[in-house]
């Protein structure tokens, strides 16, 4: 991850992606506005034709509920890109033995790692229903900030069958109990 980013992460709260990830993590959005785009299409086209005046109502009402669909697909695809914050006073090696011995227990593999972030990934099966994801842990002053989203490398997932809940909460528990 290259610095830029990190420091747009802890700026903004929110997991910075590169060109190529964002295509990965918001692609299942521009696929869904395919289907209202082609409605869409032969709406205007069908506008000389005689038929025009039966069709006029479901048209428009299948590209609105579409682009709705997208929206929200859009917006939770957002929602995913933010950090969870942790106020914690462990040093940094702490911190790296907690995450390395979660990481054992979840069956992450570390992918990058230096003096601001962690990242690992996971590759389950292909009959698990992920596509694997992706943790991201920011070390910023008192605090780490904790994301896991579906690998955003490989295709798109809406939906993690509550991996990345169990990532984030499973790490989060680990950290505040050795912070007592």
């Amino acid at each position: 991850m290259k610095k830029e980013l990190i420091k747009k992460s802890l700026e903004t709260g929110e997991l910075q992606l590169t060109f190529w990830q964002k295509e990965g993590h918001f692609g299942i959005v521009f696929y869904l506005l395919i289907i209202p785009a082609f409605f869409l299409f032969f709406f205007i086209n069908d506008t000389n034709s005689s038929n025009f005046y039966e069709r006029k109502i479901e048209i428009p009402l299948i590209v609105f509920t579409s682009c709705g669909i997208s929206l929200l697909t859009y917006w939770h695809q957002r929602k995913m890109l933010k950090f969870v914050p942790i106020a914690t006073k462990l040093n940094r090696e702490e911190l790296t033995k907690i995450i390395e011995t979660t990481g054992e227990q979840l069956d992450w593999k570390p992918h990058f790692m230096d003096d601001q972030v962690f990242i690992a990934k996971t590759f389950p099966g292909f009959w698990s229903g992920s596509s694997g994801e992706q943790i991201t842990v920011l070390f910023d002053n008192g605090r780490i900030l904790i994301n896991s989203i579906g690998n955003p490398d490989n295709r798109g997932a809406l939906f993690s069958n509550g991996r990345n809940k169990k990532n984030i909460n499973f790490l989060v528990e680990q950290v505040k109990a050795v912070s007592l």
